[in-house]
């Protein structure tokens, strides 16, 4: 069941990215008037963007492994030569990641090299956490290893204490499902630990842009409050959301991507969370194999899930 849930959170990643790449930038009325009923949208093409290739960059860094050097040597490569890509070559990389990216390239150190400002709040650490928080969770035991590994790994390209927070709740309600809870219990106790981790200087202040999502009724919220742009929290919010209201893959994917805006993002998000919970098989086979690139992904998911799990080929 590990495995699956794994393999559910990975190919998950790619799937949601795949799926709501199509619908990048669209509106969220012109979403309703072209789909009325989520259920309604098609997965159109299996492109996949910089969520999946940093995340695949990640967990292919892990294999070996952790090394903020050797993950920020990945996403190098990822940025300038074109790996980890479904065609060669970059695109839709974000300012932020750009240029975190940049400075590392010269010569910056990768934990110096992330942007640290209000402006820095993007989704672009959250979109590639699932191989970290999988690492942490099978390699460290307590808890501020855990998410001090997490932590790291965002700010290779994000430093603000706010990113770091959605990434650190993100990565608690996955531990949580790895752990084999059902999706509220996993979401609570998530929130209860954060609530309690993040009351540090450090992190205290930033907690009220996390109302909602802590409020432990995320689920609740009326649609027309939800947002599926690139921000941070509103990221964390609409994957939570998307997640907790709907009792399988297909329709967490297709609500999320029903929102709108970064739809590539979100559903990359949503993906890596109702994947690890619901597994592998709960992916439909046909959106599987849409996706470009399938057996170069697969071979850098597969040998990762195996260095997780202790298995040699």
């Amino acid at each position: 069941m590990l495995r699956s849930r794994l393999e559910g959170g990975l190919w998950g990643v790619l799937v949601g990215d795949a799926f709501g790449l199509t619908f990048q930038f669209t509106s969220r009325l012109a979403m309703e008037l072209n789909y009325p009923k989520p259920k309604e949208i098609p997965m159109l093409d299996g492109l996949w963007s910089d969520d999946s290739s940093l995340t695949l960059a990640t967990a292919h860094a892990l294999r070996e492994g952790y090394s903020i050097e050797r993950i920020a040597e990945n996403f190098l490569r990822w940025y300038y030569d074109g790996e980890f890509t479904p065609r060669g070559y970059t695109f839709d990389q974000g300012n932020t990641t750009s240029r975190a990216i940049e400075r590392i390239a010269n010569g910056v150190p990768p934990l110096e090299a992330g942007g640290r400002g209000e402006w820095d709040n993007g989704n672009g650490s959250l979109m590639r956490i699932p191989p970290a928080a999988y690492y942490a969770y099978f390699k460290l035991n307590s808890l501020e290893e855990r998410l001090k590994l997490i932590h790291e790994v965002s700010m290779i390209t994000h430093a603000h204490p706010r990113a770091l927070i959605g990434c650190g709740i993100y990565s608690l309600i996955v531990w949580n499902i790895l752990d084999g809870m059902d999706k509220l219990k996993a979401y609570h106790k998530a929130i209860e630990t954060a609530e309690k981790f993040y009351l540090r200087e450090s992190f205290a202040k930033e907690l009220a842009h996390y109302e909602r999502v802590l409020s432990g009724r995320i689920h609740k919220v009326e649609r027309s409050e939800i947002r599926g742009s690139g921000y941070v929290v509103h990221t964390l919010e609409a994957s939570f959301w998307a997640f907790l209201r709907n009792e399988s893959f297909v329709n967490a994917i297709k609500e999320v991507i029903s929102l709108g805006e970064d739809a590539d993002t979100t559903g990359a998000v949503t993906g890596g969370l109702a994947g690890t919970y619901y597994g592998i098989g709960a992916i439909p086979q046909e959106w599987l194999e849409k996706i470009e690139a399938k057996e170069y992904a697969g071979e850098i998911i597969n040998t990762f899930i195996d260095s997780l799990l202790g298995r040699q080929k």
